[in-house]
């Protein structure tokens, strides 16, 4: 049976993932909105200090990053274990294993889209603090991102899935490259701290979530307050097609990657499952 088939299947898993993670929690749903801005207050204080960082946006420009890496973090880990999680099921009847993954994937998008409302408060006080309208048309661009992303997240997830049937140890690597992949990516760091002719910078530019993170600010605030905002020729503030080009880019290579490593490991899966 074909991935196409097991459609229902993927949007009732995919439901009730999304209604049961926080069911046993007395704040439930709230729980996607207040975590991000938990995590982005502890990282504020800390980081505000640190790096001494005065940008008046960089509450925002923190949050925004937290929230995107956030749903990396969440969906691939998730998705890690999805093969082996659901042993008794992919035995015992005939969905197919992408399903699983897939879920994963698809709860996260749903996470994330959810999570954005954790940016209103931020987005409405820096509105009248700073005199700029932050709830502009640049925010319109984030929907051209997500097929991108969650090819990515796919891909990565599906990778990942797979390559644990054989290979259990992976769950700890992951946590720990999750850790380094964090810290390589900037989500509390600042880009202008690299110069474009630092090699740190030239290895940040195949780091695929530096793009994402980077597209995802842009269409959150950059464009309004014209801060690195990418200019057209007529004046208005709108991502560059070729850099949203890179991000279909690096999410058909994760897909194909992952893809074809599912592909040539699935029944072998099968058996060592």
């Amino acid at each position: 049976m074909s991935l196409k088939n097991n459609s229902n299947i993927v949007y009732e898993l995919t439901r009730k993932q999304v209604k049961t993670q926080y069911r046993d929690s007395s704040l439930g749903f709230l729980w996607t909105v207040l975590n991000p801005l938990l995590n982005m207050l502890v990282m504020w204080v800390v980081f505000k200090e640190v790096l001494k960082i005065n940008d008046p946006f960089y509450p925002l420009y923190l949050l925004a990053g937290n929230i995107l890496f956030a749903a990396v973090r969440s969906s691939t880990s998730q998705a890690l274990q999805s093969f082996v999680t659901n042993r008794n099921l992919l035995l015992r009847t005939k969905i197919h294993l992408q399903v699983f993954p897939l879920s994963n994937i698809l709860t996260s998008i749903v996470n994330f889209l959810f999570s954005l409302i954790a940016l209103v408060p931020f987005m409405l006080w820096l509105s009248i603090q700073q005199h700029v309208n932050l709830f502009s048309y640049q925010l319109i661009f984030i929907l051209l991102m997500l097929p991108a992303f969650l090819l990515f997240e796919y891909g990565v997830g599906l990778f990942l899935a797979a390559l644990f049937v054989f290979f259990r140890d992976i769950k700890h690597l992951y946590s720990v490259f999750l850790v380094l992949w964090n810290y390589a990516t900037p989500v509390f760091w600042t880009v202008d701290r690299l110069e474009k002719t630092d090699f740190m910078y030239k290895v940040e530019l195949f780091n695929p979530m530096f793009h994402f993170v980077n597209y995802f600010r842009d269409s959150v605030y950059r464009g309004a307050t014209g801060i690195d905002a990418w200019k057209n020729n007529i004046g208005a503030y709108i991502p560059v097609w070729g850099t949203l080009g890179y991000l279909y880019l690096f999410g058909a290579i994760a897909f194909a990657i992952g893809l074809v490593f599912y592909k040539l490991m699935q029944k072998r899966i099968i058996i060592k499952i």
